[in-house]
């Protein structure tokens, strides 16, 4: 993603987070801002219009966004809509999001079971992560009973599969080569 659109904004506000020092607020203000605009496709949808003035954009996002977000932010996001930007506006945040954990040593993890973890077992889990990826883990979770029992753990570009799912579709597999 070196070189794209998504991720030349990304490293610019980066960069300029680090000089002014608030790196840390504008990380948070960001996630809450991709939070906002994936529940209301409706506003992307307008800042993109191209019949709607640029003035008008600019005045939505003063009556929505102002006073919620620091100078930083509000002023990044006027300048992705100005220069019409605004339809990449997750994939910016995304790419921003991936440098903050990069310089924070931090690895964003996905875990896949199908019932919800216990504090107990989601305390020893992160635990274990951390120690193996020498990496702050910050854990997510999502239920799927297709998968049987067992955890799938994604992150970056890897699964790890330990789904029983998984093991019956390997054990099938086996036995199908050793038939056929």
């Amino acid at each position: 993603m070196k070189g794209s659109l998504e991720a030349n904004y990304a490293e610019a506000l980066f960069e300029l987070c680090k000089e002014r020092d608030n790196l840390d607020e504008v990380h948070s203000e960001l996630l809450w801002l991709s939070e906002v605009v994936e529940k209301n496709n409706e506003l992307i949808k307008f800042l993109n219009a191209p019949t709607v003035e640029p003035d008008d954009k600019k005045n939505v996002l003063k009556n929505v966004f102002e006073g919620c977000l620091s100078n930083t932010s509000f002023d990044f996001l006027c300048v992705v809509a100005d220069k019409k930007r605004i339809r990449y506006l997750q994939k910016i945040i995304e790419s921003f999001n991936a440098l903050y954990n990069e310089e924070n040593n931090i690895l964003e993890v996905t875990a896949i079971t199908t019932v919800p973890l216990s504090d107990t077992l989601r305390e020893k889990l992160i635990a274990k992560l951390e120690s193996v990826s020498k990496k702050t883990i910050v854990l997510s979770e999502k239920i799927d009973k297709s998968i049987i029992g067992g955890i799938v753990l994604e992150y970056s570009n890897t699964q790890i599969q330990g789904s029983i799912k998984h093991r019956l579709d390997e054990l099938r597999d086996r036995i199908n080569s050793v038939i056929a």
